[in-house]
């Protein structure tokens, strides 16, 4: 007996069909096995991967450098204690946000969580509804900052490109007995031949002969 199909075509090739959600990678430390137990079952519930999981904050940079995790959901008790130089530590490695868990939310702690590098803050014992929104909203705010610190880079290198430009030639007169047009025409037609753009060449003659600037200041 045959089924009849109603209500439902199959798709056109070709059409894009749903992405499923990344799975984020989570390293969670706290010196209460209770608590770093609850957080982490909530983060697994929500399909969140545990990369790792530790007691001792001085483990915590060593942990997150090897297992670069996503979101580091970190619990801090004093605003002047081993907690917080783990968050200033995690933090400086730039691999991922930190999430800071308080047993208060006193001014002085927010403000020192804040100042060490943390991207969101929660009180103990946190909830469902509170850990996964800060989790996410840390791991957006993260991924927002690490874009706008590439867009900086990229633009700081397009500003000196002209200025690295310029002085290379000069660098390269004396070191290859060149007059001013042979040398400014030396790099456009090294570029070519290498297949690198030209303020990359100009780059490392600068650095591998010197600043002509430099060298006549220091002179």
């Amino acid at each position: 007996m045959g089924i009849e199909r109603t209500g439902v075509t199959d798709l056109p090739a070709g059409l894009p069909t749903a992405v499923p959600p990344a799975v984020h990678r989570v390293v969670v430390c706290d010196r209460d096995d209770v608590a770093r137990r609850a957080v982490g079952a909530i983060l697994a519930d929500e399909g969140v991967e545990i990369a790792g999981s530790v007691a001792e904050t001085r483990e915590l940079a060593d942990l997150v450098a090897r297992g670069k995790p996503d979101v580091v959901v970190l619990a801090v008790d004093r605003a002047d204690g081993p907690d917080v130089d783990a968050l200033v530590a995690t933090a400086a490695l730039r691999i991922a946000p930190v999430v800071v868990l308080a047993t208060e939310a006193t001014p002085a702690l927010i403000a020192r969580a804040r100042d060490a590098g943390a991207l969101a803050f929660l009180t103990k014992p946190p909830t469902r509804a509170d850990l996964l929104p800060a989790v996410e909203l840390a791991i957006a705010r993260y991924a927002e900052i690490a874009h706008l610190v590439d867009q900086v880079a990229a633009i700081s290198r397009r500003l000196e490109s002209p200025k690295l430009s310029e002085r290379a030639p000069g660098r390269l007169r004396p070191h290859r007995r060149m007059s001013a047009p042979d040398a400014s025409r030396c790099l456009p037609r090294t570029a070519m031949d290498r297949r690198k753009p030209a303020h990359v060449i100009a780059a490392q003659v600068v650095a591998e002969l010197g600043d002509a600037r430099r060298d006549r200041a220091a002179s």
